[in-house]
């Protein structure tokens, strides 16, 4: 699962790469698969999970459970090896203007940016391959917790943020990013537990 992406401000760019090199006026998740390759595991969950983090985009509805669904195929996928990423066409073909993503990348610039220069390699132990799967196992559970979490007004924003600081731990080779995915992801899981309405999320799911 090794991640070939350049580490020079990894953050920063991910989304205005998405907006330049699409072409169109709107990109698709298959657009997004296709960008960055099967291999390029830490770029492709930073973007995830900046799609639902950054507003406007984590506003809109449907779209969290949409990318919860995209990062749980894609992570399964190349957590056992495959060449090439599969997603049902549905998903594939779910798009994005690319008004909302230059207003999100307009508004998350400055602070991204300066994520980014406080990134670095260390404790490079934990960002080894084991690692790699571990924080794999850890965001196929947070893209889970999405689907209910979408139901809790900006909650979403929490799992977002763990999966980007695992994608970009990852890019990077920060351990110390990597241990703030482990602690959003308890933090995520507490929400949950705490304010998810789970009678209205298996009405919605039918159960109800």
């Amino acid at each position: 699962m090794a991640d070939t992406a350049s580490r020079d401000n990894p953050l920063e760019n991910v989304l205005e790469r998405a907006i330049k090199e699409v072409d169109g006026d709107k990109v698709t998740f298959g657009d997004i698969l296709d960008l960055f390759g099967s291999r390029s595991f830490g770029p492709i969950i930073v973007l995830l999970g900046l799609l639902v983090t950054v507003p406007p985009l984590g506003a809109v509805p449907g779209l969290p459970m949409i990318v919860g669904l995209v990062i749980i195929l894609f992570t399964v996928q190349i957590v056992f090896g495959a060449k090439r990423i599969w997603v049902p066409g549905f998903i594939e073909k779910r798009s994005i203007s690319k008004d909302k993503l230059e207003a999100a990348d307009k508004k998350a610039k400055p602070w991204l940016k300066r994520i980014d220069g406080l990134v670095s390699e260390r404790i490079t132990m934990l960002t080894g391959d084991w690692a790699v799967y571990a924080a794999a196992i850890i965001i196929i559970f947070l893209a889970l917790l999405m689907i209910p979490l979408e139901l809790v007004p900006f909650a979403v924003g929490v799992p977002g943020a763990a999966i980007t600081l695992y994608g970009l731990a990852i890019m990077a080779r920060d351990g110390v990013l990597m241990l703030i995915g482990y602690f959003l992801a308890a933090i995520t899981t507490a929400v949950t537990i705490a304010f998810v309405p789970w009678d209205k999320f298996a009405s919605f799911l039918g159960m109800g």
